[in-house]
């Protein structure tokens, strides 16, 4: 899916992440709950630090729970994981991405993640 490069589409995108999910059969709660987190990690830095108006937002979901996570902000910047301060408000959305992703990266202008859901 593709939308305008404001925040109010996260919360799209993570009801997207829920019924993709949904329907390769993965039905904890807590899984759901840590991809779309990842969703909303990985939209909210293309759309905050991307550099075009618009994301393409793209996640699947194989039959061994493989799900891959893609939001492409069409622009040339890379995200950084960063040490945040305590007092800053932002900051910490590719730590989490780093953390419980199983993988991630940049290829072109788009920023994916990896994540074993598994199903059930």
């Amino acid at each position: 899916m593709s939308f305008d490069a404001d925040p109010r589409r996260v919360e799209a995108a993570r009801r997207v992440t829920a019924a993709v999910l949904g329907r390769a059969g993965v039905r904890d709660r807590e899984v759901v709950g840590t991809v779309q987190l990842l969703v909303s990690e990985i939209v909210t830095n293309a759309i905050v630090h991307g550099q075009a108006n618009s994301v393409s937002f793209h996640i699947t979901c194989d039959p061994t729970g493989e799900v891959l996570i893609e939001a492409d902000d069409h622009s040339a910047g890379a995200p950084e994981v960063r040490k945040a301060d305590p007092d800053d408000e932002g900051g910490r959305g590719m730590q989490l991405v780093s953390f419980f992703a199983r993988d991630w990266g940049r290829k072109g202008t788009c920023t994916w993640c990896t994540f074993t859901a598994g199903s059930g």
